[in-house]
Parts: structure tokens; sequence; C-alpha cells
């Protein structure tokens, strides 16, 4: 899983183009001068960033599995992705 930092331009509406309930973002803050919105995202390796905020730009990715917290809680459409190679 890869997890996101990025800027969007959308600050109007910064939800990712597609959604899916097992990849949990935060909209983090805006600009001061509503310029752009912070985002934070998870997605699985291979995913591209562009299908989801297709505007992305300051992009740091690192390797990390999702993890919750006080400044990035569990959000209430959260559903964990289900294993598809059931025995």
């Amino acid at each position: 899983m890869k997890r996101y930092h990025f800027r969007t331009r959308s600050v109007g509406d910064c939800r990712p183009l597609i959604f899916n309930p097992a990849y949990p973002w935060w909209h983090t803050g805006t600009a001061g001068d509503a310029s752009y919105a912070s985002i934070v995202a998870y997605l699985p390796d291979g995913e591209p960033l562009s299908k989801y905020w297709d505007d992305a730009y300051d992009i740091d990715s690192d390797e990390e599995e999702i993890t919750f917290s006080p400044r990035f809680p569990r959000p209430d459409y959260y559903q964990e992705a289900q294993n598809e190679n059931t025995n």
C-alpha cells in the first residue's frame, strides 16, 4: 500500500474522482489563498494516483500499511478490502 501526501487545485470539491471505501483519504488543509487543498490518501501499489486525483501535484509517497491515528481517524465509510484469493 502507498501513502500519498499531495496538493490538488480542486479546492471546492477535493474528493477523489473514483470512490473506493477500501482506500481512505483525508483533506488536511487549504492554502490561505485557497489556491490548493492538501490531501493524504492510501492506494494499493500499482494503482495510479492520477486515476483518483487527476490534478495532483507536489506528490510525496511512502510504502506504508493503512494506519489510523487521532490526526487521521478511521473514516466512517472505510471498509477493509476483501481478500480475493480465498481457497
